[in-house]
């Protein structure tokens, strides 16, 4: 064989290693965004979210609204697209998308839009401001959005959320105390402050607002260990080791009415990630169900959101899990709305009743 062609094989063989190299690290990487948040993203669409021109505008009189599933989008790009000032956004993961396509037009005619982000999961480059915020631990979690420093979205939803995912929000309409504080966040991440934040609770037009690491899970069990009459809540992801888990153990002893609701989701060895919770929490009594008990796990159910007596509501970004209580940077509110609760106490009843 002549050195030309003991070469070209050399040259051939270093080809393949490379591309299954190439291979293994895109399954790899595919196989990690699907376990993260349980989510996907699919391709942009050409254009901006529709809006309706004579479509009614959003009804302020209640003070809030409340969303859910493919209803948010639909306010958040409303919102957006009738902002004065500003749009700033704090979320998990960004995309490019038809409702990024529409902050990117606001950018051009001149308004303030600001998203922090924990992920960058399309390498995209808005030309508004967009910082990827560094953790050394954990990630960084939160998802709300604030336009013109006064009204505030808060959900469990993703910029990147895939529209069929099961998501809530509630829009609260003329709250500037909450929005300084949501505002201050964001606006600290691109100063390069990731600092305590209402670690303690901050008292605001909303209810409570914490910011995980902090005294967040604390508070909510406590909510769960004063409970008298019953607890709806829904759940994308939950582990035992956290104080949520504690607050529900001692509420089922007092034959408290518990009903819960956790996504079917599945890890890389096809088995269901919330079945230690869920297996717990059945054994002493606690009614909890599979959103898709067939195991069909085509919608994924996003919520991280609990109703305690009919009054109260926990919203916001965290799972209930020990990450989300002590590494992730996350949201928590604690709001005391009768109406709130009802929307969604109403809307988990739906899933429990299956």
């Amino acid at each position: 064989m002549g050195k030309n062609s003991v070469k070209s094989k050399r040259y051939i063989q270093k080809i393949e290693v490379a591309a299954i190299a190439l291979l293994a690290f895109l399954i790899y990487f595919s196989l990690n965004d699907d376990a993260s948040e349980g989510l996907s993203f699919t391709a942009a669409p050409e254009k901006a979210p529709f809006l309706d021109p004579g479509a009614e505008p959003l009804e302020r009189g209640a003070g809030f609204l409340v969303f859910f599933d493919d209803e948010i989008e639909k306010a958040a790009s409303r919102l957006a697209a009738e902002a004065e000032t500003s749009i700033k956004i704090a979320t998990y993961t960004y995309a490019k998308s038809g409702f990024t396509q529409l902050l990117e037009r606001r950018a051009k005619e001149n308004l303030k839009v600001r998203v922090v982000a924990g992920r960058n999961r399309d390498n995209s480059s808005p030309i508004f401001d967009f910082f990827v915020v560094p953790m050394k631990s954990g990630i960084y979690h939160p998802k709300f959005m604030v336009f013109d420093s006064k009204d505030v979205l808060i959900s469990s939803a993703n910029i990147s959320s895939d529209p069929k995912a099961r998501n809530n929000a509630v829009l609260f309409f003329d709250v500037p105390e909450a929005a300084a504080i949501l505002e201050a966040e964001i606006d600290d991440q691109f100063d390069g402050r990731n600092e305590r934040r209402c670690g303690d609770g901050c008292e605001s037009e909303i209810g409570t607002i914490y910011f995980n690491p902090g005294h967040g899970c604390a508070a909510v069990r406590d909510l769960l260990l004063g409970v008298t009459e019953r607890i709806y809540g829904g759940i994308y992801t939950m582990t035992l080791k956290n104080p949520m888990v504690t607050g529900l153990k001692k509420a089922a002893k007092r034959n408290v009415d518990i009903s819960i609701v956790v996504d079917n989701w599945r890890g890389r060895e096809g088995n269901a990630v919330n079945s230690k919770a869920f297996d717990f929490l059945r054994s002493i009594g606690v009614n909890i169900f599979f959103d898709e008990p067939g195991g069909a796990d085509e919608q994924v159910f996003h919520h991280k959101s609990a109703v305690i007596d009919g009054r109260t509501t926990v919203l916001g970004s965290m799972n209930w899990t020990a990450s989300g209580c002590y590494k992730n940077r996350e949201l928590i509110v604690i709001n005391r709305d009768a109406g709130i609760a009802e929307g969604f106490e109403k809307y988990f009843k739906n899933f429990a009743v299956r």
